[in-house]
């Protein structure tokens, strides 16, 4: 069949292998300039090249000219694949049998931004990488398939990205055939059981240190890399931490972001009623042990991180 994908992350490119190996017609690639505030994107050339495709960059997919360029290669099937802005529908009615887009989330559950960050910071213990028909609602489109996926307690943004990328490789080694066969595959999501998350941005990542150490845990391991990191500021320093040891949910008694204690390349800083191990941080861009925190002339044992509540106002 005539493709057309759009995309321009590592889950498009296993989708275009995929593609590729079953016979598909691919018959252009859309990808967007290289932006260093996209933390997921991942370079096609290579791929274009060696498939000798045509490889065209675009911010605006639903631009007047590139709508046109599409239109030109005919698709039978077009693909939008980790691309974070609304495609209209004079794009995706271009496709003679379907438009197609993926969602790392279970819909009906988990529409909108920032999926496997909230998957992670929310601490559940399964997510899945949802395959749909693109309508003008984001996410509401028919589902052509889903595949459950496994969060584990040491998973992290990374890691759980990866086994997203492994779920689209099935789906389209799943789905693929049916519609080379004739079939337009579809289920209607049951709207009733729709829920909505919202976007995320660099400053959302502030840690709040009067949270529980497992829920501390979450939110920097659902926003490691390849995302911007959960940060705090010490002594009017950010740091940035990449990694932590889940919480073993021992008491402790301390003030909520204090650096309590280092061990090997961990440093024990206090929770709510807790503590946490981080293993990873990052001071000035380069990412260090945890335990070298305190090589720095401004932190000490006994210090505290500046809690968000008090970064916020003067709680009048």
């Amino acid at each position: 069949m005539r493709v057309v994908f759009v995309t321009h992350n590592d889950l498009g490119l296993a989708c275009l292998e995929e593609l590729v190996d079953l016979g598909a017609d691919v018959r252009a690639v859309f990808t967007r300039p290289r932006r260093e505030a996209i933390s997921d994107q991942t370079d096609l050339s290579r791929f274009a090249a060696v498939h000798d495709l045509p490889l065209h960059e675009t911010d605006d997919v639903n631009d007047e000219a590139v709508r046109e360029r599409i239109a030109e290669y005919d698709p039978e099937l077009l693909f939008v694949v980790g691309w974070s802005r609304l495609v209209d529908p004079a794009v995706f009615d271009l496709a003679s049998v379907a438009a197609l887009g993926m969602h790392p989330a279970p819909l009906p559950r988990g529409r909108g931004r920032a999926p496997i960050a909230w998957s992670l910071i929310k601490g559940l213990d399964e997510t899945a990488l949802s395959f749909f028909h693109l309508v003008a609602e984001a996410d509401a489109g028919d589902l052509v398939g889903q595949e459950p996926i496994p969060i584990a307690e040491t998973d992290d943004a990374g890691s759980l990205y990866a086994k997203v990328v492994e779920a689209g490789r099935t789906l389209i080694r799943e789905s693929y055939p049916r519609f080379e066969a004739g079939e337009v595959p579809r289920e209607p999501q049951d709207d009733t059981e729709a829920t909505w998350w919202p976007k995320r941005v660099p400053r959302h990542g502030l840690v709040d240190w009067t949270r529980p150490a497992h829920e501390l845990y979450d939110w920097i391991r659902g926003q490691t890399h390849p995302y911007p990191g959960a940060f705090s500021t010490l002594h009017g320093h950010e740091v940035r931490f990449w990694a932590a040891h889940p919480p073993t949910g021992e008491r402790v008694f301390c003030e909520p972001g204090e650096l309590l204690a280092a061990d090997g390349e961990t440093l024990r800083v206090g929770t709510w009623e807790g503590a946490i191990d981080l293993t990873r941080v990052g001071v000035d861009g380069v990412e260090i042990p945890a335990s070298d925190l305190l090589d720095e002339e401004w932190a000490s044992l006994g210090d505290c991180f500046a809690n968000a509540r008090d970064l916020l106002g003067d709680g009048s």
